[in-house]
């Protein structure tokens, strides 16, 4: 179970604060133009709420899965609307290419692990373990589809996952992105983040 206690929770906000902050920075290069992510909340909820928090089973969304790596083992699922994924992969492009088009898909691969890898390199900076995050994998389409068949073979690991709720250029369409700790892990995290509170 996570049974994170609220100080740990505000630990874990801290970290992801900075996180997202230097993805922003990174992303602000690469795109020539300003950009902001906050992370407004960080929770903990079950499996059957992910769908839901999507936007229900029938909503399009873009999904990116990858792991974390190292002492601490976790999967990230990072999911925002379609209509957001296909601006930022305009951006990226330069041109309009559809999200579920190959050129899209390599560009929200690229946002990704922009934001994963800037993520988990925080992560590491700040907790002292020594992770890093895998190649990132995206998929486009309806909430049900991709989400559930997704977290079906995490559910052997829990049926909570961490939320991280993330406004990204302040468009109020808060992305999710999801923390989910192998078994094990949760310790060693709790362990990190008694340490960061010291």
């Amino acid at each position: 179970m996570l049974d994170l206690t609220a100080v740990e929770m505000d630990q874990l906000k801290e970290i992801s604060s900075i996180g997202f902050g230097h993805a922003a920075t990174a992303l602000s290069e690469l795109l020539q133009k300003r950009c902001k992510m906050t992370v407004p909340a960080v929770d903990i909820v079950a499996f059957d709420e992910v769908v839901a928090l999507a936007g229900g089973p029938e909503n399009v969304v873009a999904a990116i899965f990858l792991k974390i790596e190292g002492p601490f083992r976790a999967t990230i699922l990072f999911v925002l609307p379609a209509e957001q994924a296909s601006g930022i992969v305009r951006q990226l492009t330069g041109q309009k290419s559809d999200i579920d088009e190959e050129t899209g898909l390599s560009a929200l691969n690229e946002f990704g692990n922009i934001i994963a890898g800037t993520y988990v390199a925080t992560f590491a900076d700040m907790t002292k373990l020594d992770v890093r995050a895998s190649i990132p994998a995206s998929v486009i389409d309806m909430a049900g589809a991709v989400l559930t068949p997704g977290l079906l073979p995490l559910s052997v690991y829990g049926d909570e996952v961490i939320l991280l709720q993330t406004d990204f250029n302040d468009e109020k369409r808060l992305a999710q992105f999801y923390l989910l700790p192998e078994p094990g892990s949760v310790d060693v995290l709790r362990q990190v983040l008694k340490g960061l509170s010291q």
